[in-house]
């Protein structure tokens, strides 16, 4: 191999790795969160003020930590995301008053993860080309993904201090021993975009209102379904459903990044969007069938896996400039904040609407998201989708030809 190769790994190492610890904080978090909301004395009020907390800083830093990140060497950057979450790290594992502990452990979580979204996605979009940014993003969630269940089995074993530390330790690792921009690249980035340009922007627009639609959607169908799965056919069809969607989504991540690559964004996600307002109003005519179920967990698994590529990793390194990517990112983490927060507060009220009425409005507004997405532009360029279809083409050509000559006609 050659050098120049070798060090391209290197660097999409370096990336995979700040994904990595993004992803197992973000974990982390939740995990300390429900440590500490789970006691049956804390009142709905409680957790509430708590989840606001944590999904208002997380929205507010990622926003303003985008704006001061810009500002400062990429390098540093990333040394002030991983100062900020060790510093988090610690206040995680002091005991406080219970009233304190429910501003600081969700005001530090937020922080940190704010902080680090735009800090590690850009990183890995600027390592990242267009035309492999999704077969590379599908491949490092699906590493992600099989960590997370062995990081839940460990909590169990573990208790959160003796993770929370270990933890310390790989970030204190990595911030000595890697250096993740060479010297020519540790500039202050000049080029500079304001929000009002990538709200005003149509193509970073479209996708956008597409996304908050099924951030919202699924924020309020979640606690809806799993009342309704519970209540009608008990814990373990729910934990079952729960499974098969979760398996379904982690092998459609593994595939997604390569269609994507060949055939467009915008295309598999018209696809997905169109599956999954099927799925739902399935579900919701036929709520009292087991296989409607069935069916739903599937469709609603591969569905999800594709929006995870796309939107999470894809898209906005797609839309944004290189060296300039950090407030795209933060913006596009946004509907995934507000839908974490609205689940929430929804979540004692949503169980009284009826799941039929619930999830055909739901099919309505996953039908109505496609309409932004038929009026965005391929963030693929157009030569490498005519290439493919030129390709393919002359396979066909070739086979053609091979039955022309063997049979004579």
């Amino acid at each position: 191999m050659s050098e120049k190769f070798l060090k391209y790994l290197g660097e999409l190492w370096k990336s995979y790795i700040l994904l990595f610890a993004l992803f197992i904080w973000l974990r982390i978090i939740f995990l300390r969160l429900d440590e500490l909301l789970n006691g049956t004395a804390v009142m709905y009020s409680e957790k509430l003020v708590t989840h606001a907390i944590y999904y208002f800083s997380a929205g507010v830093f990622s926003l303003l930590g985008a704006i001061f990140l810009e500002k400062i060497q990429k390098e540093l950057s990333i040394r002030v995301w991983i100062s900020t979450t060790m510093i988090s790290c610690l206040i995680f594992l002091f005991t406080f008053d219970s009233n304190i502990i429910r501003v600081l452990y969700p005001l530090f979580g937020g922080i940190s993860f704010g902080l680090g979204v735009p800090v590690t996605f850009s990183y890995f979009a600027d390592h990242t080309s267009v035309v492999n940014r999704g077969r590379l993003g599908s491949i490092a969630f699906f590493l992600i993904s099989l960590t997370l269940p062995v990081l839940t089995i460990a909590s169990k074993i573990l208790t959160i201090n003796i993770i929370l530390a270990l933890f310390m330790i790989f970030l204190g690792f990595n911030s000595i021993f890697f250096r993740f921009y060479k010297q020519e690249n540790r500039i202050v980035r000049k080029e500079r975009i304001r929000y009002s340009h990538i709200l005003t922007d149509k193509k970073f627009l479209y996708y956008f209102i597409s996304w908050c639609m099924f951030c919202f959607i699924d924020a309020l169908e979640a606690p809806l379904l799993e009342d309704f799965l519970i209540n009608t056919f008990g814990s373990a069809l729910r934990d079952f459903v729960l499974f098969l969607e979760t398996i379904v989504t982690s092998f459609s991540i593994l595939v997604v990044g390569f269609l994507i690559d060949l055939y467009g964004r915008k295309r598999v996600l018209i696809y997905g969007f169109v599956s999954l307002g099927v799925a739902h109003a399935t579900a919701g005519v036929f709520a009292y069938s087991i296989l409607s179920w069935y069916i739903y967990s599937v469709i609603a698994g591969i569905a999800l896996g594709f929006f995870i590529v796309i939107f999470v990793f894809t898209v906005w390194g797609d839309i944004s400039p290189k060296n300039a990517r950090e407030k795209y990112y933060a913006a596009g983490v946004l509907p995934y904040l507000f839908g974490g927060f609205i689940s929430e507060l929804s979540m004692p009220h949503v169980t009284a609407i009826p799941i039929s009425s619930s999830f055909s409005l739901a099919s309505f507004f996953l039908f109505l998201a496609v309409i932004p997405l038929t009026y965005a532009p391929e963030t693929l360029p157009e030569k490498v989708i005519r290439r493919r279809e030129l390709r393919e083409y002359v396979e066909k050509a070739k086979k053609i030809r091979e039955k022309y000559e063997k049979t004579g006609d």
